[in-house]
């Protein structure tokens, strides 16, 4: 029961970590479309790059998250 709780506490996390990393995203979409410079353009690409990269990351360590806990809940109905 401790590492389901844990799981699930790592898994909230991860969602205010992905919910960061959107508003993030967003901002470097916005400088890239909007931006009249080429730095900052080139600035929010590289930005935009390593942000998806970090989403991708953590859309996978939930991923496994929610695998492990739906395994914690066959075992629970099971018995």
């Amino acid at each position: 029961m401790f590492k389901e709780s844990q799981l699930h506490q790592e898994f909230l996390d991860l969602e205010k970590a992905m919910r960061l990393l959107d508003m993030q995203l967003a901002d470097a979409l916005q400088r890239i479309r909007h931006s009249s410079s080429t730095d900052i353009i080139a600035q929010a690409k590289q930005d935009e790059t390593f942000l998806l990269g970090e989403l991708d990351r953590l859309m996978t360590r939930m991923r496994a998250i929610e695998g492990q806990l739906l395994q914690f809940q066959k075992t629970a109905t099971r018995h």
